[in-house]
């Protein structure tokens, strides 16, 4: 289903990601994020591979799994609002490549963006670079105690 720009701005100014963004702010990330909807069991994200996506989820749920001694082990659940891909993408990340793989739980509808596309939202949107950042150094704390 194709949302008209309203609807898109709309759907992502419900999610806490975009909260804090002005309505111009919207309007840009409609344009940057392309909406996909994708069947239960959709592998978005393998551990290992390189990083080329940045996803929001718009609705359903996805399984955060990493690989460990014991096998593999769901790390997290996320729902609408939560995104994944930040890691690879950001200067200090995870050096481009995927810390954990992630399989829809359910059908599932993303907005999904290129690299370049993800850095024009971050210099377009202040509060959601910031989120973003801080989920990041969040999430690369929580691997190294993970590792150690």
């Amino acid at each position: 289903m194709r949302l008209r720009r309203d609807d898109r701005r709309a759907e992502l100014a419900r999610l806490d990601l975009f909260a804090d963004c002005t309505r111009a702010e919207l309007g840009r990330i409609a344009l940057l994020l392309t909406r996909v909807a994708l069947p239960e069991g959709y592998v978005l994200i393998r551990e290992g591979a390189p990083g080329d996506e940045f996803m929001v989820l718009m609705d359903g749920a996805a399984s955060v799994r990493r690989r460990s001694l014991l096998g593999d082990e769901e790390v997290a659940r996320l729902g609408p609002g939560d995104f994944v891909g930040e890691m690879a993408l950001l200067p200090d990340g995870s050096n481009g490549r995927r810390t954990a793989t992630v399989v829809a739980a359910s059908r599932l509808t993303c907005g999904v963006c290129t690299p370049s596309e993800f850095r024009r939202i971050l210099d377009l949107a202040p509060s959601v670079a910031e989120k973003v950042r801080r989920s990041a150094t969040l999430r690369s704390r929580e691997l190294l105690a993970a590792s150690a």
